[in-house]
């Protein structure tokens, strides 16, 4: 067994108990076989699950769909298109794939931003999976609010689904889609419903220039 992240640490010997889903103990404890399904992990390592921190799930639909080009041109001729094709379907579909992949990796948590959020909280609800979850916000076509409004409302409904394993956070998609008067919106809301951000940021080299 692996406990913590220390990268010295001697690999134990131990056990893990699960009820209803849940672990309740780790380590060297002692246990009724009578009382218990057993599953050997002899020839196993167990270790703390892996964590993605930045993933738009659904897009393993998108999959080789497009390499090999800079940003803007990737976005803009073809991710975009395509994403606007998607329904909420395909974005439950693509998001529980993508989870089928996460926990086959030793993923268990992991961080998305995208849109049909509804039906990427209800698949990550069903998965198993522990997650934390934005709608994408683009700034230059929601001048009325909407968009916003609606990740609050959201954020109201889906924080702490799960018992817990769900959580929130407000997703401005990044500077190019968000002026900074639309930001600044978006970190007082954010401050209001005390969550985070989830957000693109030097994406490439001209952010920096």
């Amino acid at each position: 067994m692996v406990e913590g992240t220390d990268p010295d640490q001697e690999l134990k010997k131990g056990n893990i108990l699960i009820n209803n889903q849940l672990i309740e103990a780790v380590g060297d404890f002692t246990y009724n076989a009578d009382e218990v399904e057993i599953v050997d992990g002899k020839d196993c390592v167990a270790l703390p699950g892996l964590i993605n921190c930045h993933t738009h799930a659904a897009m393993t639909l998108l999959r080789g769909y497009a390499d090999d080009m800079e940003l803007m041109p990737w976005l803009e001729e073809k991710i975009w298109p395509r994403e606007a094709k998607l329904n909420n379907e395909s974005i439950y579909w693509g998001t529980m794939l993508a989870n089928l992949e996460m926990i086959k990796s030793g993923t268990t948590t992991f961080a998305d931003m995208y849109f049909f959020m509804d039906e990427v909280a209800q698949a990550t609800l069903e998965s198993g999976m522990r997650a934390v979850l934005a709608r994408g916000l683009i700034g230059f076509n929601d001048n009325e609010g909407k968009n916003l409004q609606e990740s609050c409302d959201f954020i109201r409904t889906w924080q702490g689904q799960g018992q817990g394993r769900i959580s929130c956070m407000l997703g401005p998609h990044a500077p190019y889609t968000c002026p900074p008067e639309y930001l600044e919106k978006v970190i007082e809301t954010a401050k209001d419903l005390q969550v985070g951000l989830h957000i693109h940021l030097a994406e490439t080299q001209k952010e920096f220039t």
